[in-house]
């Protein structure tokens, strides 16, 4: 897959939604719009298939994804009614559907181009067929686990299901189901293969400013987690995660500045910084942290 613009891509995008007249069931976004401290991405609200249903009545409609950069953090956050445990099916590897990873991809190019750099990383932020800790990875290359979880065999399978089966309207938050940064040929690359352990991440359960009902958005759970800045590269990126099964998948655009306000210098301030927060759980640093950093994880 050669690489592309992604700016150019997402106005591309855009315009053509607007050309075509197509019809939403959330607002959609070329970008990630601001509101307050919070970047936000909303997904279509009917594109989550749990067989012919989707829409509300669907555990696995995905409705939006934000995250928020403070001064030594990078906080995501999601709206969704696939519950953080999964979803119970026999026919599933496991016997459940949940989360895959979610891949964050500091390169200028297709998911593809950044498969084993120093430019795609990972994050395994709850129980899911990758069978690793939970926390951040780097260099990771990915695999796609969808089949064995009675999922889609491809990207476009999804979207023409969605579409001209079901009715509804697939996307994938700030890129549309058809955007060539993923290969919709093929399934969807829900988790990693191998990669190399930085760091834990901390899980939130309540969020400071954030707001995805303002969007319309109505998902049964609110999930999300906190990365050391530190470990991750600065610049513009695009993150995103499929369910198990590829069911749905929402994805966002943003950049990290890494530029923190100092009393010598006020004007740099361009992050929040951090404020407490309730419901604080630490995961991924388990027993023998410094042995487990670095890991390298088997493909």
């Amino acid at each position: 897959m050669t690489s592309f613009n992604l700016k150019r891509s997402l106005q591309s995008v855009a315009l053509a939604a607007a050309t075509l007249g197509c019809v939403v069931a959330a607002p959609q976004v070329a970008q990630a719009q601001l509101v307050g401290d919070w970047n936000y991405a909303m997904d279509s609200f009917n594109d989550g298939t749990e067989g012919r249903i989707i829409g509300d009545n669907s555990d696995f409609e995905f409705y939006g994804l934000a995250y928020q950069e403070t001064a030594d953090s990078v906080i995501f956050a999601f709206n969704s009614n696939l519950d953080i445990d999964g979803y119970n099916y026999s026919r599933a590897r496991g016997g459940s559907i949940g989360y895959g990873d979610m891949f964050i991809n500091f390169g200028d190019g297709s998911f593809a181009d950044a498969e084993g750099t120093d430019e795609l990383y990972a994050v395994n932020f709850a129980d899911n067929d990758s069978n690793v800790a939970t926390g951040l990875y780097s260099g990771v290359t990915s695999q796609s686990l969808t089949t064995v979880n009675a999922g889609y065999g491809s990207i476009n399978s999804h979207t023409n299901t969605v579409n001209n089966r079901l009715g509804g309207n697939a996307s994938h938050g700030d890129l549309s189901a058809t955007d060539s940064y993923f290969d919709t040929s093929s399934a969807a690359r829900t988790h990693m293969a191998s990669g190399t352990f930085e760091s834990g991440i901390t899980m939130l359960s309540s969020f400071d400013g954030l707001d995805f009902g303002q969007f319309g958005a109505n998902g049964a759970h609110t999930y999300g987690f906190s990365i050391d800045k530190s470990q991750l590269k600065m610049g513009e990126f695009v993150a995103n995660f499929f369910a198990e099964c590829g069911n749905d998948g929402i994805a966002i655009s943003g950049e990290l500045t890494g530029l923190v306000a100092t009393p010598e210098d006020p004007d740099t301030q361009s992050v929040p910084e951090s404020s407490p927060m309730a419901g604080l759980l630490v995961v991924g640093m388990m027993a023998g942290g410094a042995v487990m950093r670095k890991r390298r994880m088997a493909a």
